[in-house]
C-alpha cells in the first residue's frame, strides 16, 4: 500500500523536488555575494552608531545585486508554498482517486479504508514538512545579514506579517496544515478542481486571519513613555491645530499594532494646540516641551521564536484535528 501510494503522489514529490532545487541553487550561488557585500560595506562586524551608516549602505548594495531578486522570489516561494501544497498536493490526493474510481481498487483487496487514507496522508505530509522545513532553513540563513541590517534600520522586523511566515518554522506547520486542508476538502467535495478552488481559497484566508491572531500568542508589549525633541520624526500643523504627529518606536526592530501621543495615559489622541510663533520653522523642540506621551502596542523582536513555537503548535494541532475528520468521515462515506 505504501509503495503504490508513493508511486501515484510521485509525479507532485518530483516538480516539488525540482521547484525546490532551482530556488536553494539560486540561494547558494548568490550566498557568498551577501556575504562579500556584507564585509565590503562594513556591516559585518560594525559596532555602534557606525552600524546605521553600514546597514544602509549594504542594503543599496544589496538592491543593486542579483541578490536583491532572488530574496524576493525566494520569499514569494516561501509565502506561497503553503497554497500550493494544499492545491496541488493536497486537494487531489483522494479527490483524484474519488472522482475516477479508482479507490475501489485498493478498498475491495484487504486494505481498510483508514489505512488507505492514513498512508496517503503520511507520506504527503512527510514529504511536504521536508520541503517546507529546507526551504524556510536556507532562506532564514541566506537573509540572516539582510534581516540583520533592517532591524537596525527599523525597515523591518522578523515579527512583521510580511517575514514571520517565511522564516524560522512557521512554514513547516503552514504547508501541513495546508495539505491536511486540502486532502479533507478533497474528501468532502469529490471533485479535483473544486477542491483546489476550495483549498486555495481558504488557506489564504487562514494567512489573512493568522496576521490578526498573531498577537494573541505573541505576547506584545504595551508601553507609555515620554516624548522628548529627537522621537518625533514627523507633524503636521494647521491654524494651531495638530492634524499627524509621528514618533520613532521604543524598539525599531519591533512589530508596531499601534502608536499613539497623548497628554494623558489613555487619553485621545493629541491635536494640539499649538503655539504658532514657537513652531516656526520647527515644531519639534516645542512638542519635546509639552510632556507628551507615546503609548504603543508592539511585538518585540525577541518574541519571534516564542511566537514562532506557539503558532507551530496550533497549525500542527488544527492539521491533526483536519486528519482525523478524514478518518471518521472516510468510514462512513459509501463505497
Amino acid at each position: 500500500m505504501t509503495w503504490l501510494a508513493w508511486r501515484q503522489f510521485r509525479t507532485q514529490a518530483i516538480v516539488g523536488a525540482a521547484c525546490l532545487a532551482v530556488i536553494l541553487g539560486a540561494l547558494l550561488f548568490t550566498w557568498w555575494q551577501v556575504r562579500e557585500l556584507a564585509v565590503s560595506t562594513g556591516f559585518t562586524g560594525c559596532t555602534g552608531d557606525a552600524c546605521r551608516l553600514a546597514a544602509s549602505s549594504f542594503l543599496e548594495e544589496i538592491e543593486e545585486s542579483l541578490a536583491s531578486r532572488v530574496h524576493l522570489a525566494s520569499a514569494g516561494a516561501t509565502f506561497g508554498l503553503p497554497a500550493l501544497v494544499g492545491a496541488f498536493w493536497g486537494a487531489p490526493t483522494v479527490a483524484r482517486e474519488l472522482e475516477t474510481g479508482t479507490y475501489r481498487i485498493a478498498w475491495t483487496q484487504t486494505v481498510s479504508r483508514r489505512r488507505w487514507l492514513l498512508v496517503k496522508l503520511s507520506i504527503g505530509g512527510l514529504a511536504t514538512a521536508l520541503v517546507a522545513g529546507v526551504l524556510s532553513l536556507a532562506l532564514t540563513s541566506w537573509a540572516q545579514p539582510i534581516d540583520d541590517a533592517r532591524a537596525i534600520l527599523a525597515q523591518g522586523s522578523l515579527v512583521t506579517p510580511l517575514v514571520f511566515p517565511t522564516r524560522g518554522v512557521a512554514p513547516i506547520g503552514y504547508a501541513i496544515f495546508a495539505f491536511a486542508l486540502g486532502v479533507t476538502v478533497g474528501l468532502m467535495l469529490r471533485r479535483t478542481l473544486a477542491a483546489v478552488a476550495v483549498t486555495l481559497a481558504l488557506v489564504v484566508a487562514t494567512q489573512i486571519g493568522a496576521v490578526e491572531l498573531r498577537p494573541l500568542i505573541a505576547e506584545p508589549v504595551h508601553r507609555i513613555t515620554t516624548l522628548t525633541a529627537e522621537q518625533f520624526y514627523s507633524y503636521g500643523t494647521h491654524d494651531d491645530v495638530v492634524f499627524q504627529v509621528g514618533a520613532w518606536p521604543s524598539e525599531a526592530d519591533s512589530w508596531q499594532l499601534s502608536s499613539t501621543v497623548v497628554t494623558t495615559p489613555g487619553g485621545p489622541e493629541y491635536h494640539g494646540p499649538t503655539d504658532q510663533e514657537k513652531c516656526t520653522p520647527d515644531c519639534r523642540e516645542w512638542l519635546g516641551a509639552q510632556g507628551l506621551l507615546q503609548e504603543e502596542r508592539y511585538v518585540p523582536a525577541g518574541n519571534f521564536w516564542l511566537a514562532q513555537w506557539r503558532e507551530l503548535g496550533i497549525l500542527i494541532t488544527l492539521a491533526a484535528a483536519l486528519s482525523l475528520i478524514s478518518l471518521w468521515w472516510i468510514r462512513r462515506r459509501p463505497a
